[in-house]
């Protein structure tokens, strides 16, 4: 039962918290229209907005959030859309940590949240082209195949990355 409470809160809040960064990032970036724009006319861009982040990899998102301001390229509406990629992950494996029972239910329930959400925005740039122009174009890769080994690395990478947090947060310690 713990297993699927924590899996539950971690996909619910990693879900909830790539909303929350995209309305932000399309209130201070392009506008809403564009948000309500993609959503009417290919509805499986929302699979991308609920569960995009998880396709980053932490090196790839620390880079365009702490080195780029560094720089004197500082863009707010990229610095909270690169940001709202980082905060979901580590929230949902935290919440992951705390409601797993043993780590091994922490860390499955985070691995589980990220394959799923992976899977989800691979199966929304295979059904949308749209879709796959959007994250192919963010990304700077040129086809699905470049994509779908981008996202198995970056699932491998964020499961073992936020997978720390999981783990270091679960309530059970081994001595």
């Amino acid at each position: 039962m713990a297993f699927g409470k924590a899996f539950l809160l971690s996909i619910a809040a990693f879900v909830g918290l790539n909303f929350i960064f995209t309305i932000i990032y399309y209130a201070l970036g392009p506008s809403f229209d564009t948000l309500f724009t993609n959503i009417q006319l290919r509805p499986l861009i929302i699979l991308y907005y609920l569960f995009g982040s998880i396709i980053s990899t932490p090196s790839l998102i620390l880079s365009y959030t702490i080195f780029q301001p560094i720089l004197g390229s500082f863009v707010l509406d990229i610095f909270l859309l690169w940001l709202g990629f980082l905060i979901p992950p580590i929230i949902a494996a935290v919440l992951a940590g705390r409601f797993g029972e043993s780590k091994a239910e922490s860390f499955g329930a985070w691995a589980l949240t990220a394959g799923i959400s992976t899977v989800a925005v691979i199966i929304a740039a295979l059904l949308s082209p749209f879709t796959l122009t959007e994250i192919t174009t963010l990304y700077i890769l040129a086809s699905f195949d470049q994509l779908l080994i981008f996202a198995i690395i970056s699932l491998v990478i964020n499961i073992l990355f936020y997978g720390f947090f999981a783990l270091l947060l679960s309530k059970i310690e081994y001595y």
